[in-house]
């Protein structure tokens, strides 16, 4: 970004959300529209208002088509709005949490203990009984929310808790069940299964389904609020505990109210998306060099550029190698890692101040 461009943006951070959000809902429907199977822009807004207006005729187009807009892409889309906002948001609070520009949502072992419990129910199916559909979802939730228990309450014994302490012990756990993913993955019966397990740590959007969208959508919508009335207090721990107690901040109330958020967000992202890095590490630094660190502007134009960069990920994942689909994990890496050692060399970075 120029020199002019930046305090512009700052100033108009309304415009810039607006903006930004007019471009998601146009981005959401030219996503809808590229795949395999071509559907035209205007045949995409047809299937959707047809199901808004029943008395809307759409009989020209074949049933298959419409079944692909309504059954597979849509809910594609939509959960990849929900999981690029949520690991983006997760990502702010990490960061903020921590006061480390490297954090992101995985940096407390939510990631690896969600990955053991969804290989864990690929391989032996022990939660078979509710449903193959449901059963992944289930163990990754499972397994998120089991690590994130076990690292604080390890950080809390015989020690001050501090940032740094609960990051060192998520580093551990987190080496942890990665090794127990590894065991389970090696020791698995079937070729089928570890073809299926390494596919969902990679991450991806492949099983997309309306059913999977309530959980994810309803832990999001609140937290962004959440996170927005908690811009202040974010804003002064950003300057350091002692300034945030001065100006009244309850420092460590609001960590455990962090620690909590980013556990919901992220394990629901997981569990339904599988593990998809670097979202939540470089959507919140690239969106700072834009509107700057304040909260208050950060927030909201981080969770609509999160959104954005997930959708889009996800269909050059789907068209780079089509019609096999590249975990959008592989995508995320490969598009962050450069963008965000770029960003360094040239500083297009703000934290904290």
């Amino acid at each position: 970004m120029g020199r002019r461009s930046g305090p512009f943006l700052q100033r108009h951070t309304v415009l810039l959300c607006l903006a930004l959000l007019l471009l998601l809902l146009l981005s959401l429907v030219l996503c809808v529209s590229i795949g395999s199977a071509d559907i035209s822009f205007w045949d995409v807004w047809r299937i959707i208002f047809s199901q808004l207006n029943r008395h809307l005729d759409v009989s020209d187009l074949r049933p298959g088509l419409q079944n692909i807009v309504i059954y597979l892409r849509i809910p594609r889309a939509l959960l990849g709005m929900v999981v690029g906002a949520s690991l983006t948001l997760s990502g702010i609070a990490m960061q903020a949490f921590t006061k480390n520009p490297l954090s992101d949502p995985y940096v407390l072992g939510i990631s690896s203990g969600a990955s053991v419990g969804a290989v864990l129910s690929i391989v032996s199916a022990v939660l078979l009984p509710w449903g193959v559909r449901l059963s992944i979802p289930a163990g990754s939730f499972c397994g998120a929310i089991t690590a994130l228990l076990l690292v604080y309450t390890l950080s809390r014994i015989s020690g001050e808790f501090t940032p740094m302490r609960l990051i060192l012990v998520g580093v551990a756990v987190s080496s942890i069940c990665s090794a127990i993913t590894n065991f389970i993955i090696y020791t698995a019966p079937q070729d089928a299964q570890v073809r299926e397990a390494s596919f969902w740590m990679l991450g991806g959007l492949g099983t997309a389904s309306w059913e999977a969208l309530p959980i994810p959508s309803l832990i999001l919508i609140p937290s962004i609020l959440f996170l927005i009335f908690l811009a202040r207090p974010l804003n002064a721990m950003m300057m350091g505990d002692d300034t945030a107690i001065t100006l009244g901040v309850d420092v460590e109330r609001i960590r455990k109210l962090l620690i909590f958020l980013t556990a919901l967000l992220t394990a629901s992202s997981v569990m339904v998306s599988g593990c998809i890095g670097f979202v939540g590490l470089i959507v919140p630094h690239l969106v700072r060099s834009i509107v700057g660190p304040d909260h208050t502007r950060l927030i909201p134009t981080s969770c609509l550029f999160g959104s954005l960069f997930m959708i889009w990920a996800d269909v050059g994942a789907r068209m780079v190698c089509a019609p096999a689909q590249l975990p959008v994990g592989i995508l995320t890496a490969l598009i962050g890692g450069p963008l965000f050692l770029w960003m360094i060399h040239t500083r297009q970075y703000s934290f904290g101040r």
